[in-house]
């Protein structure tokens, strides 16, 4: 049985997370911390013994990569697909902001993954089933066409927590687990070659 390690990786802080801006996929830079979170993924994805990096286009996730893996002399190689959830008119504002100006039921049914509410969308955005047939193409796509067996992927937090739901049945909000700079792994096998099986957070 051929058996591959998934390391799902979010992007370090941004003056945006530190601000809680939503941030979509609004292009954001990291800030000092954020910088310094990557730093302190190094010696980690060392001893994952990392072979294939992949990243979202977006700048946050692309230079956590860069930082995180610089010592390993691996090409990241970007991937449009992995970018974070486009809420459209919600990006760039506060939580209080969104309820201000949508509601507090508006941001329930985002929240939500009941399948009555994957078609909901913010304004001008994508809607939750978008997001997560885009995530689940990509990460099938790496997973079983990757000729390599510890690959890291560096994405958002809001993709993160939607592959738990594609591929499991979720981690809820109130559990902040996917902070930035943390590690989840997900194993994939070519027993089952359309599921992940997610193994936790890592660090």
């Amino acid at each position: 049985m051929k058996v591959k390690n998934i390391y799902v990786i979010r992007h370090g802080e941004t003056d945006w997370n530190k601000s809680s801006r939503f941030q979509g996929q609004t292009d954001v830079l990291l800030n000092s911390k954020g910088q310094e979170q990557a730093i302190a993924l190094s010696p980690l994805i060392q001893q994952l013994l990392i072979d294939a990096i992949y990243s979202s286009t977006l700048s946050r996730a692309f230079q956590t990569a860069e930082i995180a893996t610089k010592d390993l002399q691996i090409s990241v190689i970007k991937d449009d697909r992995l970018r974070e959830t486009n809420i459209g008119l919600a990006e760039g504002l506060t939580l209080d902001e969104i309820i201000a100006q949508f509601g507090e039921e508006t941001l329930a049914k985002w929240r939500s993954y009941d399948e009555r509410l994957l078609d909901f969308r913010f304004p001008e955005g994508e809607s939750k089933r978008q997001m997560m047939y885009r995530i689940r193409t990509v990460m099938l796509d790496l997973s079983q066409n990757t000729n390599k067996n510890n690959i890291a992927v560096f994405a958002h937090g809001m993709v993160m927590r939607a592959m738990t739901f594609i591929f499991g049945s979720g981690v809820p909000w109130d559990h902040h687990v996917f902070s930035n700079g943390s590690v989840h792994h997900f194993l994939w096998s070519d027993d089952q070659p359309d599921f992940l099986n997610y193994k936790g957070r890592v660090n």
